[in-house]
């Protein structure tokens, strides 16, 4: 009697502890470009030609070039027009290059 209330009381100890599932949130990017180039040798992939580029956090619009490394999820814009990142619109007018760099996932791209 007691080896069944020992085992009792550890299966519901045990349950107790038991995690429920997590989903985890995958940052995976959308895309829309005129023309796609996969670079196998240094693991990246430009987009070309009117590209639109959408994650959870950032949202680009009528940019003329993406490079997307995908060892280090950094991608480097060019041609800006404009962004938003959170929400918040944002325009790179004064930017005289008209470049972002950004690493997907976080919440701050740097324009030059």
């Amino acid at each position: 009697m007691k080896n069944l209330f020992l085992a009792i009381a550890l299966i519901i100890g045990l349950n107790s502890f038991a995690q429920d599932k997590t989903e985890i949130k995958n940052d995976k990017p959308e895309f829309k470009c005129d023309v796609v180039k996969f670079n196998k040798e240094t693991n990246t992939i430009e987009l070309l030609g009117n590209v639109s580029f959408k994650t959870d956090i950032i949202e680009l619009e009528k940019a003329e070039k993406i490079l997307l490394n995908k060892e280090t999820n950094e991608i480097i814009v060019s041609g800006l027009a404009q962004f938003t990142i959170d929400g918040a619109i944002q325009i790179s007018e004064k930017a005289d290059k008209k470049i972002m760099r950004y690493k997907i996932g976080e919440r701050i791209a740097y324009v030059e």
